[in-house]
């Protein structure tokens, strides 16, 4: 049953095909290697660290997804499980005003692959203005006063989140098939 008083925040966490997917994939011995975040259940607007250019990986950084546009139309049939995070009002708006303050200053924004091999190596790294994606969605949250892990957001890989206790997952299986009920 949903709780009216609730807002929610999606997280998708998905299994992309891509060079750098397959690494993360075979190194972690894990299924999904990237993360994102969406304040609407529908999946239109998706936030992430990530390419800015479908085939250009070396030009990554904060950048809006959806599952209708770019990356995942592209790439239709990547594998994504949908995790449904209960919040209240407020940390909702927090979240919203966190993402607007990315979106008005998104070419400030760099893609960390330092920080990524430092969270392969269980070293915590936090560099200005850089992050890797799950970074981003731990720490995004962790400001907006939504606390999930218990370990610092430069170490939260994308599959940590299917772990967490507060969230639901809500749907398992391929983008190009999710649909809101």
């Amino acid at each position: 049953m949903v709780n009216d008083d609730k807002r929610f925040i999606y997280i998708v966490v998905s299994k992309t095909d891509t060079a750098l997917g397959k690494l993360i994939q075979k190194k972690l011995g894990v299924s999904y290697n990237h993360c994102s975040v969406s304040l609407d259940e529908s999946l239109e607007n998706i936030f992430s660290f990530g390419r800015k250019e479908l085939h250009n990986m070396f030009r990554a950084g904060f950048v809006r997804e959806s599952k209708n546009e770019g990356f995942f139309a592209a790439h239709k049939y990547s594998y994504i499980a949908v995790l449904r995070i209960p919040v209240t009002e407020e940390q909702w708006w927090q979240v919203k005003k966190c993402l607007a303050q990315f979106k008005q200053q998104k070419n400030q924004y760099k893609y960390s692959v330092l920080g990524l091999a430092y969270c392969y190596l269980g070293i915590p790294v936090k560099r200005k203005n850089k992050y890797f994606c799950s970074q981003f969605a731990a720490e995004l949250l962790q400001r907006s006063g939504i606390q999930l892990f218990d370990k610092d957001e430069s170490l939260v890989r994308p599959h940590d989140f299917l772990g967490l206790e507060s969230g639901q997952v809500v749907y398992k299986g391929e983008i190009r098939n999710y649909c809101v009920a």
